[in-house]
């Protein structure tokens, strides 16, 4: 195809296998991007009919379309800005549509059909500004709230990018599971915003990379065994290397923060050109989290901790304490411990962009429930305590039910659990998260559809699973009840509630349902 086409017929390629089969890719011009593309998922079912004893497929009327394509995309003046962008040292942003130059207030955008000769571009009015990624299994959403919010408190225009929309210095402009390339775009090409920080997915990585080339910090929360075997990745040595692309393009002049508690990271930094910052939470630290901390302190190295209830970062022999474990809301006064290693995290990447040790104190000691929405959000509902989580794989389900159990302990009530799965969840990960819940103890299980996201299961598939475990692990059938919606489950609980009570909505995604339905009188 690419000999019919007029381009050289050999690419470098590389190559990763996984289980399934094979991941194979090629660089290609950014304006032959898409005819490549083309070019290769044609090839790649070509060859699966010819491995299969099948005649290959012809040539035409593909190769007439992907022609067509590159006589539309192929852009001399789109390479050479490319090219002088590179040499400037400055972003550049590119899709279907628009392509920017700089970001946020020192960016220029233009069409990608309407691209003006390099000498147009106004290029003393560009620049970058900081950007920092976040990613991880758990916590990520929290953490890049909780970051912009220290940006904020320092004095910046701050564009955000997470699983919950895109919002500008704390106001909401957009809804919905922003975390690809494609929100982080939207984000740095806001001519209203000075700092950037994007949450940035697993999928997104997969499916579309990264937008950007180079960042000035990212953090990664931790990696634990949740979305394996989607996209050729089987285990977490794999799922830590996409994670890890984030810290990858975090140049020698920028620092990544990782979690101590997290061997694959403690792995992932011995290979990293930037610096390396570790937080630990001390008080569920183990033996081998210890010796990482004790290792960098005696190099010199700084660490965020949380010691002795102090929040605290240790440089050497030197430390500095700036809060009360117990005076950041996100803690529940310190037994929410995975939002202390959020708030741990938070303080090594604001502390590495540079942001004042004041701002950090006042977003951290400041930032609660009603700042982080679906995350670790309490609600009185006439006595019944409702928990709102996103608590969606085995290791969150059990880091949120941990405090739900402390609350139910303090009242003395009952305990229901709304939850639910994603159809590309094995049935390990959903048998799993059903022994989370079980180990709570709760007296009525509600499983609910989650119908947009069947992902190739059939209806009514996940709730038959989550069932058959309950059964298995001894919870009576009749205190587990299927619903067909969070709204509809949550309305039975409180129905049913008391005093004293406490609800847990787990795998929360229909917030302005819910939150009118928390907030109507009665």
């Amino acid at each position: 195809m690419r000999t019919a086409l007029g381009m050289t017929p050999e690419v470098a390629h590389v190559a990763r296998a996984h289980k399934g089969g094979a991941v194979i890719g090629f660089a290609a011009p950014l304006d032959e991007m898409l005819a490549c593309a083309e070019a290769s998922e044609w090839a790649g079912m070509s060859a699966s009919r010819a491995l299969s004893g099948e005649p290959p497929l012809p040539l035409e009327p593909k190769c007439a379309e992907i022609a067509a394509i590159l006589v539309r995309d192929r852009s001399p003046n789109l390479r050479a800005i490319e090219a002088e962008a590179g040499r400037r040292g400055l972003p550049f942003l590119w899709d279907d549509t628009e392509v920017t130059v700089g970001a946020g207030k020192r960016s220029f955008t233009f069409g990608r059909y309407e691209a003006p000769d390099a000498a147009a571009v106004p290029w003393g009015e560009l620049a970058a500004i900081p950007v920092v990624l976040v990613t991880g299994t758990n916590g990520k959403t929290t953490s890049a709230r909780l970051m912009a919010r220290v940006a904020l408190e320092a004095g910046r225009s701050v564009g955000m990018s997470s699983t919950s929309g895109i919002a500008v210095n704390g106001a909401t402009i957009e809804t919905g599971d922003w975390t690809g390339p494609a929100a982080a775009r939207a984000v740095l090409r806001r001519d209203d915003i000075d700092f950037a920080v994007l949450e940035t997915a697993r999928g997104g990585i997969l499916r579309r990379g990264l937008a950007v080339a180079s960042c000035d910090a990212a953090l990664i929360t931790n990696v634990s065994d949740d979305h394996l075997g989607l996209y050729g990745i089987d285990d977490l040595a794999s799922m830590t290397q996409v994670k890890g692309q984030i810290a990858r393009i975090v140049p020698k002049t920028g620092t990544v923060v990782l979690n101590a508690r997290d061997p694959n990271l403690v792995t992932l930094a011995a290979s990293l050109e930037a610096r390396v910052v570790f937080f630990c939470d001390m008080e569920t630290a183990e033996p081998a989290a210890r010796e990482v901390v004790r290792e960098r302190l005696a190099r010199g190295d700084a660490v965020v901790l949380a010691d002795g209830g102090d929040i605290v970062v240790r440089e050497g022999e030197r430390a500095k304490v700036l809060a009360k474990v117990v005076d950041a809301p996100l803690g529940f006064g310190g037994v929410a411990r995975y939002n202390v290693e959020n708030v741990l995290g938070v303080v090594g990447l604001a502390r590495a962009m540079g942001l004042p040790d004041d701002a950090i104190v006042r977003a951290i000691t400041g930032f609660g429930a009603k700042d982080n929405p679906g995350r670790g959000e309490l609600v009185d509902r006439g006595g019944v305590k409702v928990f709102l989580d996103f608590g969606h794989n085995p290791e969150a389900v059990r880091a949120a039910l941990h405090l739900v159990s402390d609350l139910r302990a303090r009242s003395g009530g009952r305990l229901a659990v709304i939850t639910g799965s994603a159809g590309d969840r094995s049935n390990r990960e959903i048998e799993d998260i059903a022994r989370a819940v079980k180990d709570a103890r709760p007296d009525t299980v509600f499983v609910r559809e989650l119908s947009g996201y069947m992902r190739g299961r059939q209806p009514g598939e996940v709730a038959g699973l989550f069932h058959a475990f309950f059964r298995e692990l001894g919870l009576p059938p009749a205190s587990v009840r299927t619903r067909t919606s969070e709204v509809e489950a949550l309305t039975e609980a409180l129905a049913e509630g008391r005093p004293g009570d406490v609800v847990a909505l787990l795998v929360h995604l229909d917030h302005e349902e819910v939150q009118s339905l928390l907030t109507r009188p009665g």
